[in-house]
């Protein structure tokens, strides 16, 4: 389900915890925003008595500056509306909330807001806002010293949560696209040495180490690949055409294989029935067909490898 999009008057970032460790309490327990500054008087920051409160962080500073920046600090938490959008990251994703504007003070003389709802970490569509995800001069403002501070990245960081494309990618997307779809047929066109050869640099271009020769006297597979990380081993059957009985019957030889942690079954121009089978794939056993190979053929440089044959 799709969520309604925001539109906050702000955005403020706030860490929850020294080294986040009010983070797992806030977002998974009690569904609050925390903040520290327990020497502060709670009914001045109520009253909005700043005067008062800056005195007493003039009893515990001797930095005007810092103290400014405290007081400044204090004042968002205190001050800031139900319609301001709180945003934190925690194992490795943003997480954003509304917060109730009542602020609560505990016996320990913690202050908490409670979160409107809950503590979300996708976007309007449910797709995760993991920090890979996001540029790094957003993901870099957990390395602010204090605990509250406006994002500079507000625009960016509404349109992210709202999953509103940016103009520039979207078109850079269906200049991608186009390309995939040009260099597709000029694939299809490769004999099957040269198409080997394509698959070859396209897995090796991902990091993949061939065993033995290309193409090789076993006829069950033309790419013997393992990973120099953790030494998993890969099959791979390169072939121009195909249909659905060559596939299944590649599959049963697989199941005779030892060794291999997944064996690929790669096609340039198949044929109707293999290429609008469905559920024929499982974890083990992968069919890749032209629209994966152009996409990462192009994404692993190969664009012009094959433009050039021609």
């Amino acid at each position: 389900m799709i969520d309604d999009k925001i539109s906050p008057s702000k955005v403020l970032y706030i860490k929850l915890g020294s080294k986040g460790k009010w983070e797992h309490e806030c977002i998974h327990e009690t569904q609050t925003l925390r903040f520290g500054y327990n020497s502060v008087s709670h009914e001045a920051c109520l009253n909005g008595d700043w005067e008062k409160v800056r005195d007493s962080l003039n009893k515990i500073r001797d930095d005007q500056g810092a103290i400014t920046r405290d007081l400044n600090q204090i004042k968002e938490f205190y001050t800031a509306e139900d319609d301001v959008l709180w945003i934190t990251f925690h194992g490795n994703v943003l997480w954003w909330c509304f917060s109730k504007p009542k602020i609560i003070l505990h016996s320990d003389n913690r202050k908490t807001r409670s979160v409107i709802g809950e503590w979300k970490n996708k976007d309007i569509n449910g797709k995760i806002l993991s920090n890979h995800r996001l540029k790094g001069s957003l993901v870099s403002i957990q390395g602010f010293q204090g605990t509250i501070c406006s994002v500079k990245d507000s625009k960016y960081t509404i349109r992210k949560i709202n999953a509103e494309e940016d103009p520039e990618v979207k078109k850079a997307e269906e200049t991608f696209q186009k390309l995939k779809e040009d260099i597709t047929p000029l694939i299809k066109r490769l004999d099957s040495k040269d198409f080997e050869i394509l698959i070859d640099l396209m897995f090796r271009q991902a990091g993949w180490e061939r065993v033995g020769e290309l193409g090789g006297t076993q006829k069950t597979l033309d790419l013997d690949l393992i990973s120099p990380i953790d030494k998993e081993r890969y099959c791979i059957q390169i072939k121009s055409k195909s249909n659905l009985a060559k596939f299944e019957k590649y599959k049963n030889k697989f199941k005779d294989m030892e060794g291999y942690s997944r064996f690929y079954y790669v096609v340039h121009s198949p044929e109707p029935n293999l290429e609008n089978a469905v559920d024929i794939e499982t974890e083990e056993f992968k069919l890749m067909l032209p629209d994966e190979i152009s996409h990462l053929a192009i994404k692993y440089g190969l664009a012009d490898w094959i433009i050039g044959k021609f």
